[in-house]
């Protein structure tokens, strides 16, 4: 039985359960430890450090953080972060203002496609959170404009598709300092892009190449145990980080609406990624 999940989302950015009630059902599925890592936000972390202390679990408190590089996503995790540090919220603050304006532009350019939408709606179903494009691609399916989350990313706020909207300009090196700078462990989520193949990966790993920089930039790990990775992309990303002396962390990216499916626990993550991690966290300490 799986006993660790290190990348679960709450309604604080876009997950489907609050705080309490993901640290009730991680409870239910015998979890002991787990990583609440929502976006660009830790709002969601005191009502679930609470919520693990009465249960039993260890939260370790993380962040995610999402930058755009060239042609694509790359989002980094931070574990064991001072997430009450004033420099570190402020500049999350900064990076939340930026997904508030880019939501705005979006439904701008929704309207004008011809599938309108509301801000406040989109607002609404970020309860007051860290609003993203799945709060957007639900606004359209219950507007009718399409079936599926899947489709609204397919047709109108996917990567190149006519609603995306660039992210504000912040670099995966400048999310690694900074988690460094909050005192956390910075990992690079999910290295194989969600549209790869993973049993069909030809060649390098996309953008492998920045990983010497964000090794300079404080990177200590990679995602390697995820959904939908194989016995091939998990050997392969183990052997990339080795090479580069790199710690092994994993979990089920759960947010409880597709694409991502996977409960709680639903990968198997080895709790030497747990005792790896902190010792690790423990050694930048120190």
């Amino acid at each position: 039985m799986n006993q660790v999940d290190l990348h679960c989302h709450t309604t604080a950015s876009d997950g489907v359960l609050e705080p309490r009630e993901l640290v009730r059902r991680a409870a239910h599925l015998a979890l002991t430890v787990m990583a609440v890592t929502d976006h660009d936000t830790t709002a969601g972390l005191p009502e679930a450090l609470a919520g693990g202390r009465a249960r039993g679990i260890e939260i370790i408190p993380g962040v995610e953080i999402n930058t755009d590089v060239p042609g694509g996503e790359v989002h980094v995790l931070g574990y064991f972060i001072d997430w009450q540090d004033p420099a570190f919220t402020d500049q999350l603050g900064r990076l939340r203002e930026g997904r508030l304006a880019r939501a705005r532009q979006m439904v701008d350019k929704l309207a004008a496609l011809g599938a309108p939408i509301r801000l406040e709606r989109v607002l609404q179903l970020a309860r007051d959170g860290s609003v993203g494009r799945p709060h957007v691609a639900q606004a359209l399916v219950e507007a009718g404009h399409v079936a599926t989350f899947g489709e609204a990313f397919d047709r109108y706020i996917g990567r190149d598709r006519p609603a995306y909207v660039e992210r504000l300009k912040f670099s995966p090196a400048d999310a690694c300092r900074l988690i460094r700078q909050a005192g956390g462990v910075p990992v690079w989520a999910h290295p194989i892009p969600f549209d790869a193949t993973p049993m069909g990966l030809q060649g390098p790993l996309p953008f492998e190449g920045m990983l010497p920089e964000l090794v300079d930039a404080g990177l200590q790990g990679l995602e390697v145990y995820y959904p939908g990775y194989g016995a091939r992309a998990i050997e392969y990303l183990t052997r990339l980080a080795h090479q580069h002396e790199l710690i092994l962390t994993g979990g089920t990216d759960f947010h409880g609406f597709p694409p991502i499916q996977v409960d709680i626990g639903g990968i198997y993550v080895p709790m030497k990624a747990v005792r790896r991690l902190r010792a690790t966290w423990e050694k930048l300490r120190a």
